[in-house]
């Protein structure tokens, strides 16, 4: 059953970065647009390649290795050559806490 878990503070995720986090095993990026964060699966479909080295294009995350995009609400592929969507996470802030549910 999935729960929320703490994963990093707002203070470690300036606007535009984009963070790699590991909780459970799991690869996790969180981003911070406008101080908005979200929270995706750090790995692109295309190929297992972390996304969090990537760049952030208004609600995309672009891969850096094959230029993949998907929207960072909905992991929704973009563009080729990704085809499939990225798993999101719910995520809420508490205070200062990023809480994710995995």
């Amino acid at each position: 059953m999935a729960v929320f878990q703490k994963v990093a503070k707002t203070s470690e995720i300036i606007d535009g970065e984009v963070v790699p986090f590991y909780v459970d095993g799991i690869g996790i990026a969180i981003c911070n647009i406008n101080n908005n964060y979200y929270a995706f699966r750090d790995e692109c479909s295309h190929q297992t390649f972390t996304l969090s080295d990537g760049d952030i294009e208004g609600d995309n995350i672009v891969c850096t290795y094959h230029g993949a995009e998907f929207d960072i609400k909905t992991g929704e592929a973009k563009c080729l050559p990704a085809t499939d969507p990225i798993e999101v996470f719910e995520l809420k802030v508490e205070g200062d806490d990023i809480l994710v549910k995995v």
